[in-house]
C-alpha cells in the first residue's frame, strides 16, 4: 500500500471513529438517567461506611511461568494466601502461605498453555481449601477460572483435567458459602462486557459492539462530577449472571457461559453477581464478583470499601501483598531452569551444597 492510501485509511478510520464516539455519548446520556431515575435495574451508589465489627479477611493469588528447554517445558507455578484481621486497626499477620512447584511438560504451546494456567489455578483452589478461619476471602480474579470452558479433558504430568478442576473447585466454594464465608472475586481486566449484555438485555441493542470500559468510567465520571463527590468509593451494578446465560448470547459470553453451568451444577441456588466499583476518582475501576442467593446488599462492598487503597490496580492492600509476593521473576525463573539441567546432566549432586546455596536464593 503507497504512503498516501496508507494516510487516507488511517484517516477514514479515525473519522468513523469519531462518528461512533460521538453517538456512544449520547447513548451513555440516556442510559445514565435511566440509571438514576430508577427506569433500569441497574443501581449506581456510593458506599458511606465501613464494616464496624472485628473480622479476619484474606487474599488468595497465583503466578506462572514457562520455560522452553529445547525439549521439554518448565513450568513453575506459585500461590499466596495472605490474612489480614480487622479490629481497631487493620493488621497484617506474619504467617503467609506459599506454594510453589516445577513440572516439566512435553506437550504442544497450546496445551503447555492450557495446562499452566490450570497447574497455578489449582495451587489457588488447594489454598483457598484452607479459607475455613477467613470470614471474607479476596480472589484476585474471576470466581469462575479459567473464564472458558474448552472440550479438553486429560489430565497430565499430575495437572487436574479441567472437567475434573471445575468440579474441585466449585465443590471447595460451596462448602466455604456453605459455612457462610463471603468469596469476592477482583477483576482487574474484565473484557467479557457483562455490563454491555446486561444493558442489550433490557433494550439497548445499540449497544451490542460498544467497548463496555468506556461506557463505565464515562457513567460513573458523569455520577461523581454531578454529585460533587470524587472521594468516596462507588459502584454501578447489579449484574445477575444467570439472567445473562438464560438468553441470546453475545460472542463474548459464549465461553464463559459455558463455565458457569458447570459451576452451577454444584451451587445450586447461589447465583454470581457483577458490579463495577472505583474507591476514588483517580483509582482504576474492578469487575466485583459475588456468590449470593440473591441481589447482594451494601454491606458485601464495605469489605472491600475497609481495605481499599488508592490508584493501586488490585483494589485491596491484602491482594497487592499476595500479588507481590506470588509473582515469579524472570531472574528466579532462570535459576530453577539452571538447576534443572545441571541436575540432568549430573553436573550436579541434590545434596551438593550449590543446590542449597541456589535454592536459599529464591
Amino acid at each position: 500500500m503507497k504512503v498516501n492510501e496508507l494516510l487516507n485509511k488511517i484517516n477514514e478510520i479515525a473519522n468513523k471513529d469519531i462518528e461512533q464516539r460521538s453517538k456512544l455519548k449520547t447513548y451513555v446520556n440516556l442510559i445514565y438517567e435511566d440509571i438514576v431515575n430508577n427506569n433500569i435495574k441497574l443501581k449506581i451508589e456510593f458506599i458511606d461506611e465501613n464494616i464496624t465489627n472485628d473480622y479476619v479477611a484474606c487474599s488468595i493469588d497465583g503466578s506462572k511461568y514457562e520455560i522452553d528447554l529445547a525439549d521439554i517445558t518448565l513450568i513453575i507455578a506459585k500461590a499466596v494466601k495472605v490474612k489480614g484481621r480487622k479490629n481497631n486497626k487493620k493488621e497484617i499477620p506474619s504467617q503467609i502461605t506459599e506454594d510453589l512447584k516445577i513440572i516439566e511438560n512435553y506437550y504442544d504451546k497450546n496445551v503447555i498453555s492450557n495446562k499452566s494456567i490450570l497447574f497455578m489455578l489449582s495451587l489457588e483452589t488447594k489454598l483457598l481449601e484452607t479459607c475455613e478461619d477467613c470470614d471474607v476471602i479476596f480472589i484476585d480474579g474471576p470466581i469462575i477460572d479459567p473464564p472458558t470452558y474448552y472440550e479438553e479433558d486429560a489430565e497430565i504430568n499430575g495437572i487436574m483435567s479441567l472437567s475434573r478442576f471445575v468440579l474441585y473447585r466449585s465443590l471447595v466454594i460451596r462448602k466455604l458459602i456453605d459455612l457462610n464465608k463471603i468469596i469476592i472475586g477482583i477483576v482487574k481486566n474484565y473484557s467479557h462486557r457483562l455490563l454491555i449484555k446486561e444493558l442489550v438485555r433490557q433494550g439497548y441493542s445499540v449497544l451490542r459492539n460498544a467497548r463496555e470500559n468506556y461506557l463505565i468510567s464515562n457513567i460513573i465520571y458523569k455520577y461523581r462530577i454531578e454529585k460533587e463527590e470524587i472521594s468516596k468509593p462507588i459502584f454501578l451494578g447489579w449484574i445477575n449472571w444467570d439472567s445473562l446465560i438464560e438468553e441470546e448470547l453475545i460472542d463474548d459470553l459464549k465461553g464463559i457461559s459455558k463455565a458457569y453451568k458447570e459451576y452451577k451444577k454444584n451451587l445450586d441456588d447461589f447465583s454470581i453477581y457483577s458490579c463495577y466499583y472505583q474507591y476514588n476518582i483517580t483509582s482504576p475501576i474492578s469487575r466485583i464478583d459475588i456468590i449470593s442467593k440473591e441481589e447482594p446488599k451494601q454491606d458485601a462492598l464495605k469489605y472491600i470499601y475497609d481495605w481499599s487503597i488508592p490508584q493501586a490496580k488490585e483494589i485491596t492492600l491484602l491482594n497487592k501483598l499476595a500479588d507481590n509476593i506470588s509473582e515469579i521473576n524472570s531472574q528466579e525463573a532462570k535459576k530453577y531452569a539452571t538447576l534443572f539441567n545441571l541436575l540432568r546432566e549430573n553436573y550436579l549432586d541434590w545434596n551438593d551444597r550449590l543446590v542449597e546455596v541456589m535454592m536459599k536464593r529464591s
